[in-house]
């Protein structure tokens, strides 16, 4: 009898240990259910980006980014925290020139976003490729096979018309007096150039960007709202919100001296 009730005993002591065990795991597993986890993506640098200074979000990714264009708190390598700009409609995160620039970014390596607070706040670090690429430069040869030139218009030293980016900026230094312009700096982040536009003697602060034809403002995925100024040689973005100005047409209205 006595060897009978310890036998039970001792099944009902396991069976108690059994759930015992079971609702630890079930806690353990709800826990891992509900506690969020830290959203990655990772991204391999191409050309365009390295160059530009930003980082292109897939579309299979764009979840993890506002939908619309907005101000981003970002800690890149997870130390300095920067305020970058996220244009939506290109998926396109921008301000890393310094960034790429400090880390020595090279075509290949890899960006690792981290989300850390939802559509707010980021970490960005840097994998190095084992492999170095380097950036793909258009030989001698080539370039002299492209040398081409815009229609003649002699306008104070210049004899064709620009038929890209470089010759807007020359136009423009020639006839930013002028304007009232005087430029006190020219960088490769957005927007290009920066200074003072004088009107009745009193300066006030001026950011510019150069841009062939107006519409390539758009097609870079610049934000509507990021400068003050926008000029160009051909405008041809008739919506554009900010001032243009069409240096095609302007140059017809100025001395030639």
């Amino acid at each position: 009898m006595e060897t009978q009730f310890s036998n039970r005993l001792c099944f009902y002591v396991t069976i108690f240990d059994y759930c015992v065990d079971a609702l630890n795991f079930y806690k353990i597993s709800l826990h891992y259910e509900w506690v969020p986890r830290l959203k990655a993506m990772r991204q391999k640098l191409t050309q365009k980006p390295l160059q530009l200074g930003f980082l292109y979000v897939p579309k299979s990714k764009a979840d993890l980014f506002p939908s619309i264009d907005a101000k981003l708190i970002v800690a890149l390598n997870s130390e300095k925290e920067v305020e970058l700009t996220y244009n939506a409609k290109y998926r396109r995160l921008h301000g890393l020139t310094e960034f790429y620039r400090k880390n020595d970014a090279q075509l290949g390596d890899v960006v690792e976003v981290e989300v850390v607070d939802p559509l707010k706040k980021y970490r960005i670090s840097l994998e190095k490729s084992p492999t170095r690429h380097e950036l793909v430069k258009p030989s001698l040869k080539k370039r002299k096979a492209i040398a081409l030139v815009g229609p003649p218009i002699n306008f104070r030293g210049l004899m064709y018309a620009p038929v890209n980016e470089n010759g807007v900026i020359f136009l423009f230094s020639k006839v930013a007096e002028d304007l009232g312009i005087k430029v006190e700096g020219i960088q490769v982040a957005f927007p290009d150039a920066f200074g003072k536009r004088y009107e009745k003697n009193k300066g006030y602060p001026v950011t510019i960007e150069f841009e062939y034809k107006s519409s390539a403002y758009k097609r870079h995925g610049h934000p509507e709202e990021g400068c003050d100024l926008l000029v160009c040689w051909e405008h041809d973005w008739k919506q554009c919100p900010m001032q243009v100005i069409e240096l095609k047409s302007l140059i017809k209205k100025l001395s030639n001296k």
